[in-house]
Parts: structure tokens; sequence; C-alpha cells
């Protein structure tokens, strides 16, 4: 009899004992997956990809791809990055406010379709810095945009895409390997053949449009 209550107080204590284990290691696991408030207010908001560094027309995107690359194949250090005082419009709150940027600059007008009258609206500085790799890069990926924007052929358009998206994927290539302004450098002067074939058509590209729009010029009226 007395074993018996004695064996039913162990069991009993294992059960308590269980229990308790159990709890705590729930807390744990709650703790565990529950953001913690010090990280979400760290958390900065991400700018978007800024494009002010845009060349505004295809010869003058032609003619810094050339001047970038002969600095970077050079022994002359890297120039300092473009610095751009970048002024962020926050219109509206909540998870329907959203923002528009401009130069300082350059201030201009966001109608896009709707009144923002009844919106609280604020605004935050930025300053925004582009380093010459990066400005190179991008211009090479948006090379086949800047030539939409002009009255080139269909079959010149299609070789600056063709050349523009094979060097912006070596480019990536190379660069993804690189640690470092330094480390890039080399891999892009490690190519400077290929992008130097690129400058090239680029330029026989536009000198050929520059021609024909000399020539248009030229041609007497009827």
């Amino acid at each position: 009899m007395h074993s018996r209550q004695a064996l039913k107080q162990i069991c009993c204590g294992f059960v308590a004992v269980f229990s308790v284990v159990a709890l705590m290691a729930g807390c744990n696991q709650a703790d565990a997956t529950k953001p913690s408030t010090e990280s979400k207010t760290a958390r900065v908001k991400k700018l978007p990809k800024m494009k002010f560094h845009r060349p505004e027309s295809f010869p003058v995107a032609v003619a810094r791809l050339g001047e970038i690359h002969e600095v970077i194949i050079s022994d002359s250090p890297l120039p300092e990055p473009k610095v751009f005082q970048v002024v962020e419009v926050i219109h509206g709150s909540g998870a329907g406010a959203h923002s528009h940027y401009h130069l300082a600059s350059n201030p201009t007008d966001h109608g896009h379709g709707h009144d923002h009258a009844d919106e609280d609206s604020n605004e935050k500085k930025h300053e925004v810095k582009v380093d010459v790799i990066t400005e190179m890069t991008d211009i090479v990926k948006w090379m086949p945009d800047i030539a939409g924007d002009t009255d080139m052929d269909k079959d010149l358009w299609s070789s600056v895409k063709t050349g523009s998206g094979d060097l912006q994927s070596q480019l990536s290539d190379a660069l993804s390997k690189a640690n470092g302004q330094q480390e890039q450098r080399k891999a892009i002067q490690a190519m400077a053949n290929k992008l130097l074939t690129f400058t090239e058509a680029m330029t026989a590209i536009a000198n050929e449009m520059d021609d024909s729009n000399s020539g248009n010029q030229d041609s007497p009226e009827e």
C-alpha cells in the first residue's frame, strides 16, 4: 500500500517537472520567433535606385563611357563619387504613404493622376553617392533605353541591345567575385578589351547617326 502511494507521488513529480520544462520551452520559442523591438527600430529604409546620373542622350552616354573606361584602365586614383542632394517628398501616412524624389536643386511637379491636397506631406533629405564603377555599369545597362529615345533605326538599336546585354552579363559576373572597389577595378581592367570593343561600337553608331542627321539637314526642301 505504502509502495503504491510512493510510486504515485513519484509519477506526479515527473509530470509536474515535465510541465514546467515544456512551459519554459514554449516561452523561449515564442521569444525566439517574436521580432525584437530594437532590431525593428534600427531598420533603415532602403532608398530606391536613383537615376540622376543617367546621361541625357546617346552621344553623351557613349562619351561618358569612354571617359570612365580611360580612368579605370589608367594608374590614376579613381575619382571621388558623384554626390547628389536628394529630397524625398512623402505623401500620406501609414500603409498608404508613398514617396517621390527629386534633386534639391531641381524641384519638380509630382502630379501623377491624383491630388495630394488632402494628404499629409513631409520631406526628408538624403545624400546619394554614385562611384565611377556603379556609374559605368549603369550606363551599360541603360544604353538600350537611352538609344530608344533617339530616332535610331531598328537594326542599330538591336545591335546596341545585344552588345549591352552581353557586356552587362560579363561585368556582373566579374564584379560579383570582387570585394571592394580596388578589386572591382582590377576585374574591369582584366576585361578592358571587351569594354573598349563595346565603346568603339557605340561610338561608331553615334557617329553614323550624326552623319545621317547632318545629311538630312543639308538636303534641300522639296
